[in-house]
């Protein structure tokens, strides 16, 4: 016995020195405390256990020196009283000790083995600590900690001051509440809440999402939330980090640039666009499930009149007021958008054509109480003509038929003397001027596809100098029977009601840029002015392919003058303005065709990058007998040599004209009195202008 104890004791030295020479400098490297209260830690901690691991040696060396002084010969057979008592004393609790420290040491060398973790890696681990917090304190985006503990999952443990101050706190204010779900917008929870709770419980490591949080003042806080779950080397969660980039102004410019994409600048209504796309989506609905719908367009009756008289700021309000009673009148399930100009259009679900029309007959009423405009003491009054079509109901009409034939409609209300409803039906086709349009419109389409349309050509002369450097292209269409070359007024209405035009316009660009590339290789310098319509300034993807037209050409493009006559410009300035920078960057001019009916047209266009004004043929055409038209023509050249603008005059029928233009300033003319327009050869090279 006494030899177990001995031995036992011996073990239990050993073990409380191995615990003081390795275990104990392992726990000294992951304290947290200050280096000098570990070394004093470690120091104690060593004494204390060398301590004991001594103590034990003493007592083995006892134990075999007292053992061989009480038995003769030193030999085991000790007995009696003492030997018990030794068991008792020494011998179990060394067996504990032994069992409990080869347990201890076993445990601490598998789970502290830190061996090559050194002084200086720590010190980086501490320095990353450092910049962790401080990267959370200070982060310009908004920081928490969540928890992901059963039962307390979303709980914030943590949040930083930019969270705070972006909800309206700050780090000393009190919560509302301790989990994340009380700082969303409850009008806004969605599915995404949802989803945030999954992550929590593990179901998934990372996720985007945009959610709403709700200010302290009570406004909408829209936010980019990422979240991703912090695992520990083991896998083991710790905690999800949640962090929330601030987008409700980004959020608000991206919804004010799609209410600009879809609604006209001046009324307020959807656009035309985005019109045709609802009208899109209800013919879908009809063709699949039978649902029908009223489609109206509405157009004012004498509004260029307004304008002209009364200036384009009175015009403006008057079609402020139009689209305030549209909207007044309808339902809160009809649309109500400005197509273009003063026409209007008004689709009304789950309406047939009678219900249209009695919605018709009721905004003609409105319209002739309540648009109206104030000019000075006097009322303005203004009138309507509508046309209505079905949508559905087996029709088997696309979008832009319906569209059309609402046009169509239209155009009968206004033939019928104005003020007035008309409803294109299943037999609408068999009416006369109806027929007529449709017939037109499938005229242009051949025209356009079979090389029917020519370009004649007017020269315009430089009132100081009699020269003519310049000269206007003017397109015409043949007749397909008698080959008889057409004006526009026999064309050119249709194909803008019926989306032809801008196909034309492109058609009369690429000629002007053949012909002008022949006239500048044989040596001429003379400008070709060409005419776009309102609807082609408009449409983005034909002036991007007028841009390239122009840039690839073989062209001085400083020869082509692209005009657009003024009520068009009016109509969409903005649109107007892009284009006109974006030729005139390649080198065109830009004229306004028609222009002077209405003196606040200068308001609208003093900021526009036009090169020069043709003044309205209406003006020009009675001057020598009309002392208005000469004041008025007076006027605006003054403006115009002002504005630093050129001028032209249009439609010189006599020579008295012609003398008056030139005492007033007028740059240059064109007119039957000057020269007929001639139709350009085909195939020949045309003489160069002088």
């Amino acid at each position: 016995m006494t030899v177990v104890v001995a031995v036992l004791a011996l073990v239990v030295a050993a073990l409380y020195g191995v615990i003081a020479v390795e275990i104990v400098p392992r726990l000294a490297r992951i304290a947290s405390e200050p280096a000098r209260l570990i070394s004093l830690a470690r120091w104690g901690a060593f004494a204390f256990f060398m301590g004991c691991a001594a103590t034990h040696v003493g007592i083995a060396a006892q134990v075999l020196l007292g053992a061989g002084h009480d038995m003769p010969g030193g030999g085991p057979e000790m007995a009696g009283p003492g030997a018990l008592e030794l068991a008792l004393v020494h011998v179990l609790p060394h067996v504990a000790q032994v069992i409990g420290g080869l347990l201890f040491i076993s445990i601490a060398r598998r789970h502290l083995d830190i061996r090559l973790v050194s002084k200086e890696v720590a010190a980086r681990l501490a320095q990353l600590e450092a910049r962790f917090r401080a990267s959370f304190e200070h982060s310009p985006i908004g920081i928490a900690l969540l928890s992901t503990e059963p039962g307390s999952a979303g709980d914030l443990i943590q949040v930083n001051p930019a969270l705070a101050a972006m909800l309206g706190y700050d780090e000393h204010d009190r919560w509302p509440g301790t989990n994340y779900r009380e700082l969303l917008d409850p009008a806004h929870l969605g599915g995404s809440a949802d989803d945030v709770v999954a992550l929590l419980l593990g179901d998934h490591d990372e996720l985007d999402v945009e959610q709403c949080y709700r200010h302290r003042l009570g406004h909408e806080v829209w936010v980019q939330v990422r979240t991703s779950l912090v695992r520990s080397d083991d896998g083991e969660v710790l905690f999800s980090l949640l962090q929330a980039h601030d987008t409700t102004e980004q959020r608000r410019q991206e919804l004010a640039l799609r209410h600009l994409a879809d609604h006209d600048p001046l009324t307020g209504t959807v656009n035309r666009r985005r019109f045709e796309e609802e009208l899109e989506h209800l013919v879908a609905l009809g063709e699949r499930y039978g649902q029908t719908a009223a489609l109206l367009v509405v157009d004012l009756d004498g509004f260029k009149h307004v304008n002209d008289t009364y200036g384009h700021q009175h015009g403006d309000e008057l079609l402020r007021r139009v689209a305030s009673v549209l909207r007044e009148r309808v339902r809160d399930t009809d649309l109500v958008a400005r197509l273009g100009g003063d026409e209007f259009g008004v689709l009304c679900p789950q309406a047939d054509a009678a219900g249209g029309a009695t919605l018709a007959d009721d905004l003609l009423r409105s319209l002739r109480e309540s648009a109206t405009v104030r000019v000075g003491q006097r009322v303005v009054r203004c009138t309507a003509s509508i046309g209505v079509a079905a949508v559905g109901g087996g029709s088997g009409l696309g979008a832009a038929e319906l569209l059309a034939s609402a046009d169509l409609a239209l155009y009968e209300s206004k033939d019928a003397g104005r003020d007035r409803v008309t409803v294109l039906d299943a037999t609408a086709g068999r009416r006369t001027p109806v027929r007529s349009r449709l017939a037109c419109s499938e005229r242009v389409r051949e025209a356009l596809e079979t090389g029917g349309f020519v370009l004649w050509e007017q020269p315009v002369v430089d009132l100081r100098t009699g020269r003519t450097e310049e000269s206007e292209l003017l397109v015409r269409m043949l007749d397909a029977s008698t080959g008889v070359p057409l004006a526009p007024v026999h064309f050119l209405e249709v194909a803008e009601r019926f989306g032809q035009v801008q196909a034309l316009d492109r058609w009369v660009v690429g000629r002007a840029l053949e012909l002008l590339a022949r006239r500048q290789a044989a040596g001429g310098t003379g400008v070709l002015h060409v005419n776009l319509a309102g609807a082609s300034i408009a449409d983005e993807a034909l002036v991007d392919e007028l841009v390239a037209l122009v840039r690839d050409a073989p062209v001085d493009p400083r020869g082509l003058a692209v005009e657009v006559r003024e009520a068009a410009v009016l109509g969409n300035l903005e649109a107007a303005r892009r284009a006109s920078m974006r030729l005139g960057a390649l080198g065109c001019r830009f004229t306004l065709d028609d222009f002077g009916p209405g003196f606040g047209s200068f308001r609208h266009l003093q900021d526009l990058p036009y090169d020069g004004v043709k003044i309205d043929g209406d003006l020009v055409r009675d001057l020598a007998t009309s002392t208005s038209d000469q004041l008025t023509v007076q006027a605006l050249v003054a403006v115009c040599r002002g504005l630093g603008k050129q001028t032209v005059a249009e439609h010189v029928q006599d020579e008295a004209s012609l003398a008056l233009l030139r005492s007033f300033g007028v740059d240059r003319a064109q007119g039957f009195h000057l020269a007929l327009p001639q139709p350009l050869p085909e195939d020949s090279v045309v003489a160069p202008l002088a």
